[in-house]
């Protein structure tokens, strides 16, 4: 069975607004420019946040939990990035708050599947990661390299053909 190839278009065209602004570099995506530089958001650091990440629209900002990983900062920042430009940005009445935890990282929530796949397709570019798997990079190379979990590297890998699919333990 092939992958199922999961992808953002608006996450990419995102990518290449920034590249074409601020050119260099591919790895790591620098996502809190892009948050604050292109999309006008404010990005906050909160320790205790009950939540992984929290995103809230009316004013424009972000806020991360300063007690987590860098690597689940850096993913939980995109994803609300996802939240901002899927569900916020243009709509007539977006969301009083959205955010992510636990509870909601696997959700069958539609909502949250967006946003964590316009997250992986933003914080690991296909062209990228193919030119990394070309040159014989391992996973661990490309997750230390975007700034991303081995995991979520693994599944990206998978998701657009470039890995064998993930154990799921």
């Amino acid at each position: 069975m092939s992958p199922p190839r999961p992808g953002d278009a608006r996450a990419e065209r995102l990518l290449a607004d920034h590249l074409a602004v601020f050119p260099g570099a591919h790895a790591p995506v620098p996502v809190e420019e892009i948050a604050e530089d292109l999309l006008g958001l404010r990005v906050h650091l909160r320790r205790g946040l009950r939540v992984s990440g929290m995103l809230v629209p009316d004013r424009r900002a972000v806020y991360l939990n300063a007690d987590e990983a860098p690597v689940r900062r850096r993913f939980t920042l995109v994803h609300e990035l996802g939240h901002w430009v899927v569900h916020c940005a243009g709509a007539a009445a977006p969301p009083r708050i959205l955010c992510r935890s636990d509870e909601t990282t696997g959700s069958a929530d539609v909502r949250e599947r967006e946003a964590n796949v316009f997250a992986a397709t933003l914080l690991m570019p296909e062209a990228g990661l193919a030119a990394g798997v070309a040159d014989g990079l391992s996973v661990a190379d490309l997750a230390a390299a975007y700034g991303v979990s081995g995991v979520a590297m693994a599944w990206r890998l998978y998701n657009v053909g470039l890995g064998p699919q993930p154990s799921a333990g």
